[in-house]
Protein backbone atom coordinates (compact mmCIF):
# COMPACT_ATOMS: atom_id res chain seq x y z
CA UNK A 1 0.00 0.00 0.00
CA UNK A 2 1.21 3.24 -0.69
CA UNK A 3 2.62 5.87 2.07
CA UNK A 4 2.61 9.56 2.30
CA UNK A 5 7.10 8.94 2.74
CA UNK A 6 6.29 6.74 -0.63
CA UNK A 7 4.60 9.62 -2.52
CA UNK A 8 7.57 12.28 -0.59
CA UNK A 9 10.42 9.90 -2.03
CA UNK A 10 8.79 9.95 -5.59
CA UNK A 11 8.31 13.89 -5.42
CA UNK A 12 11.96 14.12 -3.80
CA UNK A 13 10.29 16.46 -0.87
CA UNK A 14 9.77 15.53 2.37
CA UNK A 15 6.54 13.75 3.92
CA UNK A 16 6.06 16.99 5.85
CA UNK A 17 5.82 18.93 2.64
CA UNK A 18 3.67 16.29 0.81
CA UNK A 19 0.96 16.80 4.20
CA UNK A 20 0.86 20.52 3.66
CA UNK A 21 0.05 19.91 -0.09
CA UNK A 22 -2.60 17.58 0.55
CA UNK A 23 -3.90 20.10 3.21
CA UNK A 24 -3.59 22.71 0.49
CA UNK A 25 -0.73 24.71 2.21
CA UNK A 26 -0.34 28.47 0.72
CA UNK A 27 3.09 28.46 1.84
CA UNK A 28 3.86 25.75 -0.86
CA UNK A 29 5.29 26.78 -3.78
CA UNK A 30 3.70 26.23 -6.87
CA UNK A 31 6.63 23.88 -8.28
CA UNK A 32 6.81 22.19 -5.10
CA UNK A 33 2.89 21.90 -5.52
CA UNK A 34 2.79 20.82 -8.96
CA UNK A 35 5.29 17.65 -8.51
CA UNK A 36 4.06 16.20 -4.94
CA UNK A 37 0.80 16.17 -7.42
CA UNK A 38 2.36 14.48 -10.18
CA UNK A 39 3.54 11.55 -7.44
CA UNK A 40 0.22 11.56 -6.17
CA UNK A 41 -1.53 10.48 -9.23
CA UNK A 42 1.29 8.51 -10.57
CA UNK A 43 1.56 6.11 -7.27
CA UNK A 44 -2.52 6.76 -7.11
CA UNK A 45 -1.61 7.19 -3.32
CA UNK A 46 -5.47 9.02 -3.36
CA UNK A 47 -8.25 8.33 -5.78
CA UNK A 48 -7.31 10.36 -9.23
CA UNK A 49 -10.62 12.69 -8.28
CA UNK A 50 -9.28 13.84 -4.75
CA UNK A 51 -6.02 14.65 -6.44
CA UNK A 52 -7.54 16.37 -9.24
CA UNK A 53 -9.62 18.10 -6.39
CA UNK A 54 -6.84 19.70 -4.63
CA UNK A 55 -5.28 20.76 -7.86
CA UNK A 56 -8.29 22.97 -8.20
CA UNK A 57 -8.14 23.66 -5.08
CA UNK A 58 -12.11 22.28 -4.11
CA UNK A 59 -12.00 20.18 -1.05
CA UNK A 60 -15.42 18.55 -2.80
CA UNK A 61 -17.00 18.80 0.47
CA UNK A 62 -20.11 20.87 1.56
CA UNK A 63 -21.18 22.18 5.32
CA UNK A 64 -24.55 21.07 6.27
CA UNK A 65 -25.01 23.45 9.76
CA UNK A 66 -28.31 22.49 11.49
CA UNK A 67 -30.39 22.59 14.80
CA UNK A 68 -31.74 19.41 15.47
CA UNK A 69 -32.81 18.67 11.94
CA UNK A 70 -30.59 15.21 11.78
CA UNK A 71 -33.14 14.41 15.07
CA UNK A 72 -35.91 15.16 14.13
CA UNK A 73 -38.88 13.38 12.72
CA UNK A 74 -39.15 13.88 8.94
CA UNK A 75 -37.38 16.62 9.24
CA UNK A 76 -34.38 14.82 8.80
CA UNK A 77 -35.45 14.44 5.13
CA UNK A 78 -33.64 17.97 4.34
CA UNK A 79 -30.68 16.41 4.88
CA UNK A 80 -31.35 13.29 2.95
CA UNK A 81 -32.29 15.58 -0.35
CA UNK A 82 -29.48 17.58 0.21
CA UNK A 83 -27.12 14.51 0.80
CA UNK A 84 -29.19 12.86 -2.81
CA UNK A 85 -28.35 16.00 -4.79
CA UNK A 86 -24.24 16.34 -3.46
CA UNK A 87 -23.83 12.50 -3.91
CA UNK A 88 -24.84 13.40 -7.93
CA UNK A 89 -21.87 15.90 -7.96
CA UNK A 90 -19.73 13.64 -6.35
CA UNK A 91 -19.58 15.92 -2.94
CA UNK A 92 -19.32 15.26 0.64
CA UNK A 93 -21.90 16.79 3.03
CA UNK A 94 -19.83 17.84 6.75
CA UNK A 95 -22.90 18.08 9.58
CA UNK A 96 -22.63 19.91 12.25
CA UNK A 97 -25.13 20.64 14.83
CA UNK A 98 -25.72 24.05 15.65
CA UNK A 99 -26.09 24.46 19.58
CA UNK A 100 -27.68 27.75 20.48
CA UNK A 101 -24.79 29.24 22.27
CA UNK A 102 -22.76 31.60 20.61
CA UNK A 103 -19.72 29.56 21.32
CA UNK A 104 -20.16 26.16 20.40
CA UNK A 105 -21.54 27.75 17.18
CA UNK A 106 -18.55 29.57 16.28
CA UNK A 107 -16.78 26.65 16.70
CA UNK A 108 -18.68 24.59 14.52
CA UNK A 109 -18.23 26.87 12.00
CA UNK A 110 -14.59 27.11 12.43
CA UNK A 111 -14.39 23.52 12.01
CA UNK A 112 -16.40 24.01 8.55
CA UNK A 113 -14.25 26.64 7.07
CA UNK A 114 -11.08 25.48 8.27
CA UNK A 115 -11.68 22.18 5.92
CA UNK A 116 -12.25 24.73 3.09
CA UNK A 117 -15.63 23.41 2.95
CA UNK A 118 -16.84 24.97 -0.87
CA UNK A 119 -20.49 25.85 0.47
CA UNK A 120 -22.99 26.13 3.44
CA UNK A 121 -26.08 24.86 4.07
CA UNK A 122 -27.82 26.57 7.12
CA UNK A 123 -31.15 24.24 7.86
CA UNK A 124 -33.94 24.38 10.55
CA UNK A 125 -36.38 22.07 11.63
CA UNK A 126 -39.25 24.38 11.53
CA UNK A 127 -39.86 27.20 9.44
CA UNK A 128 -38.33 30.70 11.06
CA UNK A 129 -36.18 33.56 10.93
CA UNK A 130 -32.80 33.07 12.25
CA UNK A 131 -29.52 35.27 13.13
CA UNK A 132 -26.98 34.76 9.77
CA UNK A 133 -23.33 34.15 11.11
CA UNK A 134 -21.01 36.23 9.24
CA UNK A 135 -19.19 33.42 7.97
CA UNK A 136 -21.92 32.21 5.63
CA UNK A 137 -21.03 35.16 3.82
CA UNK A 138 -17.66 34.56 3.08
CA UNK A 139 -18.73 30.89 1.04
CA UNK A 140 -21.67 30.37 -1.22
CA UNK A 141 -24.11 29.88 0.93
CA UNK A 142 -28.04 29.03 1.22
CA UNK A 143 -30.67 29.17 3.75
CA UNK A 144 -33.16 25.88 4.19
CA UNK A 145 -36.51 25.78 6.38
CA UNK A 146 -35.36 29.43 7.52
CA UNK A 147 -34.99 32.89 6.68
CA UNK A 148 -33.61 36.30 7.59
CA UNK A 149 -34.53 39.82 7.11
CA UNK A 150 -31.25 41.13 7.42
CA UNK A 151 -29.15 39.04 4.92
CA UNK A 152 -29.74 38.57 1.44
CA UNK A 153 -28.72 34.77 0.83
CA UNK A 154 -30.73 32.38 -1.65
CA UNK A 155 -33.66 31.23 0.34
CA UNK A 156 -35.84 28.26 0.35
CA UNK A 157 -38.67 27.84 2.76
CA UNK A 158 -42.25 25.84 2.50
CA UNK A 159 -45.40 27.55 0.81
CA UNK A 160 -47.46 27.78 4.18
CA UNK A 161 -49.50 30.24 3.21
CA UNK A 162 -50.70 28.03 -0.27
CA UNK A 163 -51.03 25.52 2.04
CA UNK A 164 -53.54 27.42 4.73
CA UNK A 165 -55.41 28.11 1.45
CA UNK A 166 -55.72 24.50 -0.01
CA UNK A 167 -56.62 23.21 3.36
CA UNK A 168 -59.30 25.70 4.00
CA UNK A 169 -60.35 25.25 0.28
CA UNK A 170 -60.75 21.54 0.20
CA UNK A 171 -63.57 22.45 3.31
CA UNK A 172 -65.15 25.12 1.77
CA UNK A 173 -65.71 23.43 -1.60
CA UNK A 174 -66.92 21.05 0.35
CA UNK A 175 -70.54 23.34 1.30
CA UNK A 176 -68.74 23.99 4.71
CA UNK A 177 -69.62 27.67 6.08
CA UNK A 178 -68.48 27.48 9.41
CA UNK A 179 -64.67 26.29 9.19
CA UNK A 180 -62.85 26.65 12.46
CA UNK A 181 -58.80 26.85 12.75
CA UNK A 182 -56.85 25.19 15.63
CA UNK A 183 -54.05 27.26 15.21
CA UNK A 184 -50.44 26.92 15.94
CA UNK A 185 -48.33 29.06 18.35
CA UNK A 186 -48.98 32.86 17.00
CA UNK A 187 -45.75 33.94 17.16
CA UNK A 188 -44.60 30.99 14.64
CA UNK A 189 -43.97 31.56 11.00
CA UNK A 190 -46.17 29.16 9.52
CA UNK A 191 -49.05 30.23 11.87
CA UNK A 192 -49.14 33.88 10.43
CA UNK A 193 -48.86 32.37 6.95
CA UNK A 194 -51.23 29.58 7.14
CA UNK A 195 -53.77 32.21 8.72
CA UNK A 196 -53.38 34.54 5.82
CA UNK A 197 -54.27 31.17 3.67
CA UNK A 198 -57.01 30.48 5.33
CA UNK A 199 -58.58 33.55 5.11
CA UNK A 200 -58.10 33.98 1.42
CA UNK A 201 -59.80 30.65 1.15
CA UNK A 202 -62.66 31.79 3.04
CA UNK A 203 -62.88 35.23 1.41
CA UNK A 204 -63.01 33.86 -2.02
CA UNK A 205 -65.39 31.18 -0.95
CA UNK A 206 -67.74 33.93 -0.13
CA UNK A 207 -67.47 33.77 3.72
CA UNK A 208 -66.62 36.36 6.30
CA UNK A 209 -63.99 35.75 8.65
CA UNK A 210 -64.87 35.07 11.86
CA UNK A 211 -62.38 35.56 14.79
CA UNK A 212 -64.13 33.35 17.35
CA UNK A 213 -63.35 30.37 14.71
CA UNK A 214 -59.62 30.20 15.02
CA UNK A 215 -57.86 29.28 18.39
CA UNK A 216 -55.00 28.95 19.49
CA UNK A 217 -53.55 24.98 20.61
CA UNK A 218 -50.36 25.44 22.12
CA UNK A 219 -48.87 27.71 24.91
CA UNK A 220 -44.87 27.75 24.12
CA UNK A 221 -43.67 26.01 20.87
CA UNK A 222 -42.00 23.31 21.13
CA UNK A 223 -43.10 22.62 25.08
CA UNK A 224 -46.02 21.36 27.13
CA UNK A 225 -48.91 22.86 26.26
CA UNK A 226 -50.27 25.38 29.60
CA UNK A 227 -52.79 27.44 29.13
CA UNK A 228 -53.03 26.53 25.56
CA UNK A 229 -53.87 22.95 24.34
CA UNK A 230 -56.04 21.26 21.73
CA UNK A 231 -58.58 20.26 24.54
CA UNK A 232 -59.11 24.03 25.52
CA UNK A 233 -59.51 25.32 22.05
CA UNK A 234 -61.78 22.40 21.45
CA UNK A 235 -63.90 23.16 24.06
CA UNK A 236 -63.83 27.03 22.87
CA UNK A 237 -64.99 25.66 19.68
CA UNK A 238 -67.93 23.62 20.69
CA UNK A 239 -69.41 25.88 23.23
CA UNK A 240 -69.99 28.56 20.46
CA UNK A 241 -73.73 29.32 19.70
CA UNK A 242 -72.74 28.16 15.72
CA UNK A 243 -70.58 25.33 16.10
CA UNK A 244 -68.32 24.85 13.28
CA UNK A 245 -68.64 21.81 11.04
CA UNK A 246 -65.40 21.63 10.11
CA UNK A 247 -61.81 22.27 11.04
CA UNK A 248 -58.20 22.67 9.97
CA UNK A 249 -55.65 21.47 12.29
CA UNK A 250 -51.92 23.55 12.88
CA UNK A 251 -50.04 20.06 12.48
CA UNK A 252 -51.02 16.46 12.58
CA UNK A 253 -50.34 16.23 16.21
CA UNK A 254 -53.77 18.31 16.55
CA UNK A 255 -55.67 16.50 14.47
CA UNK A 256 -54.75 13.55 16.42
CA UNK A 257 -55.83 14.58 19.67
CA UNK A 258 -59.10 16.28 17.80
CA UNK A 259 -60.14 12.90 16.79
CA UNK A 260 -60.01 11.31 19.72
CA UNK A 261 -61.56 14.35 21.99
CA UNK A 262 -64.72 15.11 19.59
CA UNK A 263 -66.01 11.68 20.91
CA UNK A 264 -66.24 13.52 23.70
CA UNK A 265 -69.07 15.55 21.72
CA UNK A 266 -70.77 12.76 20.25
CA UNK A 267 -68.99 13.77 16.69
CA UNK A 268 -66.68 11.30 14.40
CA UNK A 269 -64.20 12.64 12.24
CA UNK A 270 -65.20 12.06 8.26
CA UNK A 271 -68.96 11.68 9.49
CA UNK A 272 -70.46 14.70 11.83
CA UNK A 273 -66.75 16.52 11.29
CA UNK A 274 -64.86 17.59 8.51
CA UNK A 275 -60.95 17.62 8.86
CA UNK A 276 -57.59 18.95 7.10
CA UNK A 277 -54.28 19.00 8.63
CA UNK A 278 -50.64 19.77 8.09
CA UNK A 279 -47.45 18.01 8.06
CA UNK A 280 -48.52 14.17 6.77
CA UNK A 281 -46.69 12.58 9.47
CA UNK A 282 -46.31 8.76 8.39
CA UNK A 283 -47.07 7.65 12.12
CA UNK A 284 -49.92 9.63 12.28
CA UNK A 285 -51.66 10.31 9.44
CA UNK A 286 -52.48 7.69 7.44
CA UNK A 287 -52.71 5.43 10.68
CA UNK A 288 -55.83 7.47 11.88
CA UNK A 289 -59.29 6.51 10.83
CA UNK A 290 -60.32 7.62 8.42
CA UNK A 291 -57.10 8.35 6.87
CA UNK A 292 -56.18 12.11 7.44
CA UNK A 293 -55.75 14.47 4.78
CA UNK A 294 -52.83 17.00 5.28
CA UNK A 295 -50.55 18.83 3.65
CA UNK A 296 -46.87 17.44 3.28
CA UNK A 297 -44.13 19.35 4.50
CA UNK A 298 -41.55 19.28 1.63
CA UNK A 299 -38.30 18.65 3.58
CA UNK A 300 -36.95 16.41 0.85
CA UNK A 301 -37.97 18.84 -2.10
CA UNK A 302 -36.11 21.63 0.32
CA UNK A 303 -33.36 19.89 0.81
CA UNK A 304 -32.47 18.77 -3.20
CA UNK A 305 -33.48 22.54 -4.77
CA UNK A 306 -30.91 24.03 -2.29
CA UNK A 307 -28.47 21.83 -2.95
CA UNK A 308 -29.38 21.98 -6.81
CA UNK A 309 -28.97 25.73 -6.42
CA UNK A 310 -26.11 25.68 -4.21
CA UNK A 311 -23.83 23.30 -6.42
CA UNK A 312 -25.24 25.16 -10.10
CA UNK A 313 -23.26 28.32 -8.78
CA UNK A 314 -26.63 30.29 -9.18
CA UNK A 315 -25.93 33.91 -8.06
CA UNK A 316 -29.75 34.74 -7.90
CA UNK A 317 -30.59 35.61 -3.47
CA UNK A 318 -34.11 35.42 -4.20
CA UNK A 319 -36.61 33.34 -1.84
CA UNK A 320 -38.12 29.76 -3.19
CA UNK A 321 -41.55 29.16 -2.17
CA UNK A 322 -41.31 24.95 -2.16
CA UNK A 323 -45.18 23.51 -2.31
CA UNK A 324 -46.79 21.74 0.59
CA UNK A 325 -48.79 19.06 -1.63
CA UNK A 326 -52.26 17.84 -0.16
CA UNK A 327 -52.51 14.42 0.54
CA UNK A 328 -56.05 13.77 0.31
CA UNK A 329 -57.11 10.87 2.53
CA UNK A 330 -60.91 10.49 3.80
CA UNK A 331 -61.11 13.30 6.95
CA UNK A 332 -61.95 16.29 5.01
CA UNK A 333 -64.96 14.12 2.72
CA UNK A 334 -67.70 15.41 5.01
CA UNK A 335 -70.83 17.20 2.75
CA UNK A 336 -73.04 19.94 4.14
Amino acid sequence: MVSIKDVAKHAGTSFKTVSRVINNDPAVREETRDKVLRSIEALNYRPNSAARMMRNQKSGVIGFISDDVVTRPYAGELLLGAQEVASEHDKVLMVVNMEHDRRHRQQALDMLLERRVEGLVLATYYHREVEVPAELLSVPSVLVNCYSHRVQLPTFVPDDERAGYEATRLLVERGHRRIGLISLHPEVTAAKLRLSGYRRALEEGGLAFDSELVVRGEDVFGKEPAAYSVETALAQLMALSSRPTALVCGKDEFAMQAYFLLLRYGIRVGQEMALTSFDNQRLIAPNLSPGLTTMALPHLEMGRAAMRHLLGGETDNSTRLIPMPPIVRESHRVDR
